[in-house]
């Protein structure tokens, strides 16, 4: 009989320890940790630059849609294009904002890059704005074509930057010799030019510009158009340029807009970059302009075709160039 009992208790003992097991796996169970959003880093420039609230817009729209897509985008402060793409290749952001002349050279392994030789895994993604090349003249120097910049006092930029390398370029292709150019940078140069002490200075910026208003606002300094045969020429020969216009109606005494050239601030990746990812960065661009626009007016004027093509030097990622193909073919 003391057997039966024990036969009898043992059952429910059992029975009770394997239901306590299975409640007990059951919230364990549950309380596995979910996987995360999965984090965009994107290289900007320096906080009080352009391409740090360009990617800031940019991420803040794709963040909008992280319970659909999974991804959470941040905004890296950086340097520049140099510490852009340094970054980018080791792998330590997954997108990267620079300008198209430095693509070029990312791309060919020339220049600051020659050391580490072709960046051969550099995919591009979509060209954004351009950074125009802005010639200001002051009304009395009586210049009104770039043959006349002959003999005045004008300002290249300081010398080793990428500013001076595009106004040498633009001397050069406009047949112009200035033995007495400045080397200023820009906030001493448009002080100068205020002050009588210049009579012309490059500057390359995305408009409006705070800058280009002041020098139009408070000493009447007005854009000259980069234009001509040689400037011609010099497109043709460099696909990291882009045709570029000061629109009208932006600054005092602009009615018309200026035609010029420049270089376009470029998104950038690498080819190991998911598609989803890529995909989501396009979409946005493509989908809601307006509400980057809002954010930034940088974004006013943006096409699908120039996004999708000007100035881009590295191959597409496969996922945006299929992104940009599939609302129509692209218009070069």
């Amino acid at each position: 009989m003391r057997t039966k009992r024990l036969t009898f208790h043992a059952f429910p003992s059992l029975a009770a320890a394997l239901t306590l097991s299975v409640l007990l796996a059951v919230p364990s169970m549950a309380q596995q940790p979910q996987p995360g959003p999965k984090t965009v880093l994107v290289a900007s420039g320096t906080v009080t630059g352009l391409y740090y609230p360009v990617a800031g817009a940019l991420c803040r729209q794709m963040n909008q849609e992280r319970p659909r897509h999974g991804l959470r985008c941040l905004v890296e402060a950086t340097d520049g294009p140099v510490q852009n793409l340094a970054a980018l290749r080791s792998g330590d952001v997954d997108l990267a904002l620079i300008q198209s002349d430095w693509q070029a050279v990312a791309v060919r392994g020339e220049g600051r890059f020659s050391g580490t030789g072709p960046f051969k895994e550099l995919r591009a993604v979509a060209t954004l704005h351009a950074e125009t090349i802005t010639l200001l003249v002051r009304p009395e120097a009586e210049i009104d074509d770039l043959s006349k910049l002959k003999g005045k006092r004008v300002n290249l930029g300081p010398r080793g930057s990428a500013l001076r390398n595009l106004s040498d370029l633009v001397i050069g292709a406009a047949g112009v010799r200035l033995p007495d150019d400045a080397d200023m940078a820009p906030d001493v140069a448009l002080a100068a030019l205020c002050a009588g002490q210049l009579d012309a200075a490059f500057f390359a910026v995305g408009h409006p510009n705070a800058s280009v208003m002041q020098a139009t606002v408070q000493c009447g300094a007005v854009p000259l158009a980069v234009a001509g045969p040689g400037i011609d020429k010099l497109l043709s020969q460099r696909p990291d340029l882009t045709p570029a216009d000061i629109p009208a109606n932006l600054y005092p005494g602009v009615q018309e807009a200026v035609s010029s050239i420049g270089v376009a601030a470029t998104l950038v990746t690498r080819a190991d970059v998911p598609d989803e990812t890529i995909r989501e960065v396009v979409r946005v661009l493509l989908e809601e302009r307006s509400e980057l626009v809002e954010q930034h007016p940088v974004f006013n004027g943006l096409t699908r075709d120039t996004m999708a093509d000007r100035a881009r030097t590295a191959p597409p990622h496969p996922a945006a160039a299929a992104a940009f193909a599939a609302t129509g073919p692209i218009q070069r």
